[in-house]
């Protein structure tokens, strides 16, 4: 008996290929290398600062050691972004098992820009981060930093925070 199917063209070449670059991608959010270093003069840099702010960690600051509570603006930013990044994944698992490899990309690079901008909005509402102490408000306040917003005097950590799309 005849399934009645007929193929006019192969493209499982173009297909596997896509799934393997596909499966070989990774989307990662924070705060890359390049992005690290700080103009301030500050003994950390970005990333450093973002790790120890998103863990909690206790440090020595002007020679007072500090507890800072833990604010995981990522980690909140790619859960607040997940289902948007989540439809953006499956799209690009479909463009990959349409042989599309440019723009299973293009997905990849929708769900990283998608995370970024979800973290970086964590910092700018400052709202659901656990509210600086009144030390830290008046050190600020004696710097002429207007802000009271958690991670958020100079916008250097914010800035720093991006995406990149790479191989594993």
């Amino acid at each position: 008996m005849k399934s009645g199917l007929t193929v006019t063209t192969d493209n499982s070449v173009a297909v596997l290929e896509s799934l393997r670059q596909l499966s070989g991608m990774d989307v990662l959010v924070g705060i890359p290398a390049d992005n690290a270093p700080r103009d301030d003069g500050a003994k950390l840099n970005n990333a450093e600062i973002g790790y120890l702010q998103s863990t909690g960690a206790t440090i020595e600051i002007d020679g007072t050691t500090v507890t800072l509570p833990p604010r995981p603006f990522l980690d909140m930013g790619i859960e607040d972004s997940k289902p948007r990044t989540t439809e953006h994944l499956k799209a690009a698992a479909i463009a990959a098992l349409d042989g599309k490899q440019d723009a299973a990309l293009r997905e990849l690079e929708s769900a990283g820009q998608i995370a970024r901008d979800a973290s970086k909005a964590v910092i700018g509402a400052g709202d659901r981060l656990q509210a600086l102490s009144e030390t830290t408000l008046e050190r600020r306040r004696g710097e002429g930093i207007l802000s009271d917003k958690p991670l958020y005097a100079h916008g250097y950590l914010l800035r720093s925070i991006n995406y990149i799309v790479r191989s594993k």
